[in-house]
């Protein structure tokens, strides 16, 4: 299973740098903006330099300041919080080509970008964005920087990008029509408001359950789910654009630590569905002291420099989400029903994080799409663990319905017991006396039960007593009550019941269904039911001894009878002697 997941994360990656690279456009140091080909994304070569403390300004990087070199355009630049980086791109119009065009990174983190070009007056103007600017500066508010420029002819003209930001960053450019650009922005708010949707949807009914139940688990598993639909609209610019408009401070901060907050609680999420303490006690223990210490680490932001701090968080990061992954592993090796589901879930979030990080470092080429397939990766994996609590909840649930039952159950069957079976009787009876509603009372007994213990084994015996509850069951509704009053012999009440003749098709059933051999008994083995009935609408007998008369009636029934089914018959009066006036004596 393992290695099916990694091969099909290699294809969605290899799907995904080969849309890239089918956007290229050849290479050249113009490019050529044809109507034709909409949208393009630039991955040949740029011209870029490094502004050392960031002094220069666009007039003189026109007047031959800047020292610009080619570089590929996805290259690694060396950024810090004190240089900027130029980059250069000479684009013309194809002839006859008349729309309009745009230019956006799809880099929701990235501190500060400034986009100049010129207009049809030929005067250069500048364009902000960026996630330390509010989004009242920027030129076209929304999740990443997002630009257009004019070409009035079809000469070829520079455009110039100013990038600013804390850590080393490779800057993915993509080129695109006005109208083409439209439907991008569509297509990124349609998916974003279909996945936080459902997220937010997991939420409502996390607290649901959470009013209805009144259990804590499921009150942090609403928060838990609110906490991960939060860092995903961190990560992909969703607060920035929405919380965080006007406080870009605290948007360029979460950016950060959100992350690291999330997958701190992921471990300990986990950690309450998956009970590691009763088999891996120390590893339970190491799991929660992870997940805590991932939360705690977001102070390094507070304490060392920023670059510093999220290099160090990087690498707890991984370190946590392969331990999320040992503790799934672990899980499922136990037999958990939904450690498979799990690893399907955080397999794909533990290779995404791998690659960001070696991303970070510049082990691997940049895919910006990865940061994308991530928040898909994280937001599939709510739904897989709100699963898995559900069925730690119905587990949970079931084992306290059975601890409750248990005064009131038989407990090889799970039919009432003698003495609950009797005051269901009594119940039952005075509803059918002040109502006038039929009511039958069945007694059913397995003849041969004593015969299979002494030939096979208690074993099977209890097997046999088993499988007559199941045939017996059949015959009944859901609504009518049946206890198990003797060794091998059972109560059943059966409201509504009027005549003979339907009680008694419905004894033949289950006499038939007695012959049919249990499967897998060599020999094959039957059981003989045998069935004891009254209509008390009819023969309204005390509750008190009908049962003792049911049970007086089968001790008198042979067990090579071909009558199984006998009748309490009310028992004969005689006729009172008269008086001498005809009035009895």
């Amino acid at each position: 299973m393992p290695s099916l997941l990694v091969r099909l994360l290699v294809i969605v990656l290899c799907l995904c740098a080969e849309s890239s690279l089918a956007a290229e456009p050849p290479s050249s140091d113009v490019l050529l903006l044809d109507d034709n080909t909409p949208s393009l994304q630039i991955g040949t070569v740029v011209s870029s330099w490094i502004d050392e403390g960031s002094h220069a300004t666009i007039e003189q990087v026109l007047d031959g300041a800047a020292r610009f070199k080619p570089v590929p355009a996805l290259n690694r630049n060396s950024l810090n919080k004190y240089d900027a980086l130029w980059i250069k791109i000479s684009v013309r119009r194809a002839p006859g080509s008349k729309v309009r065009w745009t230019l956006n990174l799809p880099l929701p983190f990235v501190d500060h970008v400034t986009f100049y070009s010129t207009d049809i007056a030929g005067q250069w103007k500048a364009q902000q964005a960026g996630d330390m600017l509010a989004q009242t500066d920027w030129h076209r508010p929304g999740l990443y920087p997002d630009f257009d420029f004019d070409l009035p002819d079809n000469a070829p003209q520079n455009i110039y990008l100013q990038v600013h930001n804390f850590k080393e960053l490779a800057i993915p450019i993509r080129l695109a029509s006005v109208r083409q650009r439209e439907i991008q922005r569509q297509q990124e708010f349609i998916g974003l408001g279909l996945m936080f949707g459902a997220l937010l949807c997991l939420t409502v009914l996390s607290m649901l359950r959470y009013l209805e139940h009144r259990k804590a688990i499921d009150g942090w598993a609403a928060l838990f789910a609110l906490l991960v639909a939060a860092t995903l609209a961190q990560i992909t610019g969703v607060l920035n654009a929405s919380l965080w408009a006007y406080v870009p401070e605290l948007g360029n901060s979460a950016s950060n630590f959100m992350p690291v907050i999330a997958v701190g609680s992921t471990l300990l999420f986990i950690r309450s569905v998956f009970v590691l303490h009763v088999h891996f006690h120390r590893y339970d223990r190491f799991l929660s002291s992870v997940g805590w210490g991932t939360i705690a680490s977001v102070l390094l932001f507070a304490l060392v420099d920023r670059f510093i701090a999220d290099r160090v968080c990087a690498m707890i990061m991984l370190f946590a989400a392969l331990i999320g992954t040992g503790a799934t592993v672990l899980s499922w090796h136990q037999g958990s029903t939904v450690g498979r589901w799990m690893m399907i879930a955080l397999l794909p979030q533990f290779f995404a994080l791998t690659y960001m990080l070696c991303e970070t470092v510049g082990l691997v080429p940049l895919l910006w799409q990865m940061r994308y397939l991530t928040s898909a990766c994280v937001a599939v994996s709510i739904p897989i663990l709100m699963y898995a609590l559900t069925q730690l909840t119905h587990d949970r649930k079931e084992l306290v319905v059975r601890a409750n039952h248990l005064p009131t159950q038989d407990a090889l069957t799970g039919l009432l017991t003698p003495e609950v079976f009797q005051t269901h009787l009594e119940d039952a009876v005075q509803r059918a006396i002040d109502h006038r509603e039929p009511l039958a009372l069945v007694m059913v007994q397995v003849t041969n039960h004593e015969h299979i213990r002494q030939v096979y084994s208690d074993t099977t015996a209890e097997q046999c007593l088993l499988r007559a509850v199941v045939k017996i069951q059949r015959i009944l509704r859901d609504v009518d009550p049946a206890g198990r009053v003797g060794t091998a012999q059972f109560g059943l009440l059966m409201e509504g019941v009027t005549t003979r003749n339907a009680l008694t098709e419905r004894m033949v059933k289950l006499v038939g269904s007695g012959l049919i051999p249990l499967p897998g008994l060599v020999p094959e083995v039957t059981l003989h039911f045998q069935a004891a009935c009254v209509l008390l609408h009819e023969n309204p007998v005390p509750p008190e001894r009908v049962l003792g008369d049911l049970r007086d009636l089968l001790a008198g029934i042979s067990p090579n009878t071909r009558r199984p089914i006998r009748f309490l018959e009310a028992a004969a009066t005689q006729a009172s002697a008269l008086g001498p006036t005809g009035e009895p004596a």
